[in-house]
């Protein structure tokens, strides 16, 4: 007997997301779509205050009312063996959006026959592709939780961006793995584990200029980032790190953020290169005859104890701009402790939860 319903035209593990603008400044969803095992849940927006803190050289950038948070699930938490996740979506002018998970990604390992033999093919390749298009004074923030592969699994993604850096577009992202199943005396277990991320100008003036670095559409490339982890051996090579991620920041409404990344950096303790007694005369803000601390002593003092618990949880980290963008690498020994890192971090300047409201911390609680 054949079946009532239309038959689906849309593939396994496919998402469309259009956000755009509904006058004056509401944001909506033109088009919100999915497919098994991929889910899109949006939760509750963020008020955005009549006006900004965050100006460019010329003014104050168009925004919203309002920056709509969504989660991006998966059945069962995570992605089985095979499964292929494509993933599009657009930002219209003056847009904004917050995209989280729930908790980590897990990709699981691939299942053995039931007579429990094992395969001499290797198993099947997860994947994961992300293309945004980020238009004219546009923002997005990605922070996902930490993407965590099982022993054995191998596991793919590709996240391309195409931002309107002309038109004051911007980008905020957090990419990173971890170890594996800590838990279960996993490290560094899997098979293999590859992550690219490209950041292309399709600006009006991008498209002007010749040149390599250009793709059919006339883009630039402005970044490209990768990450190849495969076996055996990564261990090894990660040293003792549990967890290591990537931040990249462009556009002007990450520009606080960015240069905040770059300041402690060059903040960090170095050999011949540091006060050592600029640290002294404060007193600790918590005790009984503690005094009242100025701006540049608050800072110091919380500078001070940050770089004190980076190095208790292992924590190292790095910024560089890269052609308008700032890129931070950070591995710390586990993941609790690159998330009290990146959360201590991302609170201090403030531009996220301001910006995109609290739903933008949801990766490091």
């Amino acid at each position: 007997m054949p079946s009532p319903f239309p038959s689906s035209t849309s593939n396994p593990g496919t998402g469309i997301i259009k956000l755009a603008l509904r006058p004056p400044d509401q944001p909506v969803f033109e088009v919100l779509s999915f497919s098994y095992p991929l889910k899109l849940v949006v939760s509750a927006h963020h008020n955005l205050p009549q006006s900004s803190s965050i100006e460019t050289s010329a003014t104050t950038p168009l925004r919203p009312s309002s920056v709509p948070l969504l989660f991006i699930l998966t059945y069962g938490g995570g992605l089985v063996s095979g499964d292929q996740i494509h993933l599009s979506i657009s930002l219209a002018p003056k847009t904004r959006l917050t995209i989280a998970t729930q908790g980590s990604t897990k990709i699981f390992k691939p299942f053995l026959p039931v007579d429990g033999s094992h395969s001499v093919q290797p198993p099947s390749l997860t994947r994961q592709d992300l293309r945004v298009g980020i238009a004219a004074n546009a923002a997005l923030w990605l922070g996902p939780d930490p993407c965590q592969p099982f022993a054995s699994s191998r596991y793919a993604q590709a996240q391309i961006f195409e931002v309107d850096i002309e038109g004051e577009g911007s980008l905020g992202l957090v990419d990173w793995v971890s170890e594996g199943r800590s838990a279960r005396g996993e490290k560094w277990e899997f098979e293999g584990w590859t992550g690219k991320n490209e950041i292309w100008d399709v600006s009006s003036s991008a498209n002007r200029k010749s040149g390599k670095g250009k793709n059919e559409k006339g883009a630039r490339l402005v970044l490209r980032d990768n990450l190849i982890l495969s076996a055996p051996g990564i261990a090894s090579r990660v040293d003792s790190l549990g967890i290591f991620g990537t931040i990249i920041l462009i556009g002007p409404l990450f520009l606080p953020l960015a240069n905040f990344f770059i300041d402690e950096f060059k903040a960090l303790p170095r050999i011949g290169a540091r006060d050592w007694n600029a640290y002294k005369t404060l007193i600790a803000a918590d005790t009984p005859n503690g005094t009242l601390f100025t701006d540049k002593e608050r800072q110091q003092h919380w500078r001070k104890q940050r770089q004190g618990r980076e190095k208790k949880d292992g924590v190292l980290w790095t910024a560089a701009n890269v052609r308008g963008a700032v890129v931070v690498k950070f591995g710390a020994s586990e993941v609790e402790g690159a998330k009290v890192w990146l959360r201590e971090m991302l609170r201090e300047e403030g531009t996220l939860d301001k910006e995109f409201g609290s739903g933008a911390l949801m990766c490091v609680k």
